[in-house]
């Protein structure tokens, strides 16, 4: 059956273990696709922001779900097709929350990422990269009142980068009480926290029947937590190599090559020379 839509996860997947390069052979793969006529899509935990510069490596591709699937950014109109927003109060908790302790957090909302001072301040405080998290925090919008971010903006995901060992079982208990949300991770140290019904899998498969892609024609990679549901719906689904177990778990298949290889790439290549498309 031909492929009809590839989407891939961005970090641990798309980009190499820097989170800043994209292998060539991913490029190639691409653009080879898009020169097939298959809709391409990154699906990725960050905001539009702060993936820009992914899609811009790409030559652009024709939908971005962000956010963990809180919004679908259309890439022609760059408008916003499809939300899954947190409720302002739910928002304005959460940040209440997060206020009593030392975490190094970003909100997304309306297409961008917003921290605090101490954030800022605080940002190399955790395990990724020094070089991409000074990048990272370039394409930040530093605000001196989250509370108003919660309330004036549409608010796709809570982000947590790090935050000490000893914050994280109060933490969860005091989030406990608050209906509605989900929660994934993508290293150690890092919580995300969007609405319940955000989550890639959804917003995947809005977007295929918007299109009217079967699931079964969708190729999908990812290498997380966060990127399960994507795997367990799409009908082609690759964890990466060097993906963890909840994302092979979830996958129907497992790379050749890990994400500093191009795994991503090289399975696109192999699928459209073995199909002939």
């Amino acid at each position: 059956m031909n492929i009809k839509l590839i989407a891939t996860d961005v970090d641990g997947t798309l980009v190499a273990d820097n989170h800043l390069t994209i292998p060539e052979a991913n490029v190639q793969a691409f653009a080879l696709a898009k020169q097939k006529g298959i809709y391409t899509v990154i699906s990725t935990g960050r905001p539009y922001s702060l993936a820009k510069r992914e899609n811009d490596t790409l030559n652009g591709v024709d939908y971005m779900i962000v956010s963990n699937g809180a919004a679908i950014v259309d890439m022609k109109t760059k408008e916003v097709i499809y939300s899954c927003y947190l409720p302002i109060k739910t928002a304005e908790k959460i940040v209440k929350i997060f206020e009593k302790y030392p975490l190094v957090y970003e909100i997304y909302a309306d297409c961008k990422g917003y921290i605090t001072r101490y954030t800022y301040e605080h940002y190399f405080d955790g395990s990724l990269p020094v070089e991409f998290m000074r990048e990272y925090r370039k394409l930040m919008v530093l605000c001196d009142s989250p509370g108003d971010v919660a309330r004036n903006a549409n608010v796709e995901k809570m982000n947590i980068d790090y935050m000490p060992k000893e914050c994280i079982q109060p933490l969860k208990e005091e989030l406990s009480h608050i209906p509605d949300l989900v929660y994934s991770a993508g290293f150690d140290g890092n919580m995300e926290i969007t609405a319940k019904g955000a989550d890639k899998g959804k917003a995947l498969q809005w977007l295929c029947e918007k299109l009217n892609v079967s699931m079964e024609r969708v190729m999908a990679f990812g290498d997380s937590g966060n990127d399960a549901t994507m795997l367990k719906t799409a009908g082609y689904s690759y964890a990466m190599l060097s993906g963890n177990e909840l994302a092979k778990e979830a996958a129907k298949f497992i790379t050749e090559y890990g994400n500093n290889d191009g795994g991503v790439g090289e399975t696109i290549k192999a699928y459209l020379t073995k199909s002939g498309k």
